[in-house]
């Protein structure tokens, strides 16, 4: 019976979370570019805009998660089953795509663009692609000047990555550096 009381006290709260997760589904699926079955999305994401938005197949974006860019129309290409956690800031000035399989962490920012050395230059656009099975960890900052993520490298948590990672690549630090290998990641 205790169990049963416990339950039903919980209820309400489920009940409003799923609620809200769908609607926030419904009005992403109607607005963004392209997002494939079974993505999903919490309330409080924002795309500034959504139209370049392309988002693959069983994805799961958290509330908080901020997608803008500076200038113009830029692009966001997400793979399948990515997830993108609370308060990650994806800029896409220079266009972004995530590779399937993707996990970024909790207030990780991943930059698209460059200012230079002056706060109001003109920002310079950087293309830049993550590849598949990356795990970004929890407050990395990803600099525009670093390019390409390899696959299934691993970011750690609070890592200033200034440049390329090779693929299978374990990085951590400020700046990050190599610190290990991943294992081979089956197919």
């Amino acid at each position: 019976m205790r169990d049963l009381i416990l339950l039903l006290r919980r209820l309400p709260g489920q009940i409003l979370r799923r609620l809200g997760l769908w609607r926030a589904t419904l009005w992403h699926r109607a607005h963004l570019g392209q997002v494939g079955a079974g993505s999903r999305f919490q309330p409080g994401v924002r795309f500034d805009d959504p139209g370049a938005v392309q988002i693959g197949a069983g994805c799961y974006i958290w509330r908080g998660v901020a997608v803008s860019a500076e200038t113009g129309r830029a692009g966001l290409r997400i793979g399948d089953g990515v997830q993108i956690n609370r308060d990650v800031h994806l800029d896409t000035t220079g266009g972004l795509v995530i590779g399937d399989d993707t996990l970024i962490s909790e207030a990780a920012v991943i930059y698209t663009h460059d200012h230079g050395l002056h706060p109001w230059s003109v920002p310079e656009p950087m293309v830049k692609t993550i590849g598949t099975g990356v795990w970004i960890g929890l407050r990395a900052v990803i600099l525009p000047q670093c390019r390409r993520i390899g696959d299934h490298a691993v970011i750690g948590a609070g890592s200033v990555v200034t440049r390329d990672v090779p693929a299978g690549a374990v990085v951590a630090g400020n700046p990050a550096r190599i610190i290990g290998q991943r294992a081979k990641v089956a197919a």
